[in-house]
């Protein structure tokens, strides 16, 4: 695989722009240059903030482990500037990635969906915790 253009794109968002939508097909993570964002959940009882990133924070990278839609949206907060970087870069740089930090990421990545969701529907139930198979070539090197 021969290795994608690590930049795709540079963009300013003004205060409360939506960057990305809960429920979208992830397509890139963000790096943020200038500025905060806001992610959030929209609720049948209204809007949640589930946090606030900052300079040099990154989001939209769990879309893209994971091949899941985007479980929250996020805007920025004041005006913002981020580095995009495509699906291809990533999972470039995933893949050559040790088969075990791909697993644990995915792992990750399940743990954090679940606790989101815990936060956004407090005690609306129990969490279910992901049921993870993997198998020995999973973690493993060649």
């Amino acid at each position: 695989m021969r290795k994608p253009a690590p930049l795709a794109d540079r963009r300013l968002y003004n205060p409360g722009a939506v960057i990305v939508s809960e429920g979208d097909e992830g397509y890139s993570l963000y790096l943020i240059e200038t500025g905060s964002v806001e992610v959030f959940k929209t609720l049948p009882t209204g809007e949640t903030i589930l946090g606030r990133i900052g300079k040099g924070g990154i989001f939209g990278e769990m879309a893209l482990v994971d091949d899941s839609k985007r479980m929250a949206s996020v805007r920025a907060a004041e005006l913002t500037t981020c580095q995009i970087f495509p699906r291809e870069y990533f999972q470039y740089r995933l893949g050559r990635s040790d088969k075990l930090i791909q697993a644990l990421m995915r792992i990750f990545t399940g743990h954090i969906r679940s606790l989101t969701q815990l936060q956004a529907d407090v005690g609306a139930g129990e969490v279910q915790r992901p049921n993870y198979i993997f198998t020995q070539n999973d973690v493993l090197d060649d």
